[in-house]
């Protein structure tokens, strides 16, 4: 009996350590799941009370759009942050899909800054480090709010930044550091580059589109 107790004393304390990374990561995923749920409940409530929409609005407490705006973006900022450093690449995109992005998983978005609404991303495409993505920005006194589309087969090059209202036709490749115009269209097939970004030359790789 002796013997079993001393071993008892000495085998807890192994054990809480053995576990202790186990357990730690298991508390993890259950804070970013609630989190996550938690985020998406009160997007549902908020867009229950006001739709969100497109449009100029006035930048001020007394406008709803640009208050409601105010909500959703904190809200998303807050908790993608934490998914900007989660380990598996699809986590990101899984968050964007419950807060409304339309995504596929077949995207590269890690280490990206992707807006809050009215954004629309293809298949096949990748956002490089530091790249930002815009359907809304402010303008003086005012919010400028404008759905953004990614088409099949982009990549956006390292610290782009693509304004509200751009369209990126299939197979483009905006060039590192450059950034579009609002309401800009980027040609098929077409590297473009520069600030703002202009037609460069006919992308020459032979980009595959995935459309099922």
């Amino acid at each position: 009996m002796f013997f079993f107790n001393l071993f008892s004393y000495w085998i807890d304390p192994i054990i809480i350590v053995c576990f202790l990374p186990i357990s730690l990561v298991i508390y993890y995923l259950n804070f970013i799941y609630f989190l996550l749920l938690f985020g998406k409940l009160i997007l549902i409530l908020a867009n229950l009370i006001h739709q969100p929409k497109e449009g100029i609005f006035q930048r001020s407490s007394k406008d709803k759009d640009f208050l409601f705006y105010l909500l959703r973006r904190n809200l998303k900022s807050f908790v993608l942050r934490i998914f900007n450093y989660f380990p598996l690449p699809w986590a990101k995109i899984l968050a964007l899909k419950l807060f409304n992005i339309k995504i596929p998983y077949k995207t590269g978005v890690l280490d990206s800054f992707i807006d809050s609404d009215f954004i629309e991303i293809g298949n096949n495409t990748i956002l490089g480090e530091g790249s930002i993505i815009m359907s809304s920005m402010v303008l003086g006194d005012f919010l400028l709010i404008k759905k953004v589309i990614l088409k099949d087969g982009c990549t956006i090059g390292a610290f782009s930044v693509i304004a509200p209202g751009t369209i990126v036709e299939e197979g483009v490749i905006l060039g590192m550091g450059s950034f579009t115009k609002i309401n800009q269209r980027l040609e098929k097939g077409f590297i473009h580059f520069g600030r703002p970004a202009k037609k460069w030359k006919k992308n020459g790789d032979n980009f595959i589109l995935t459309k099922k």
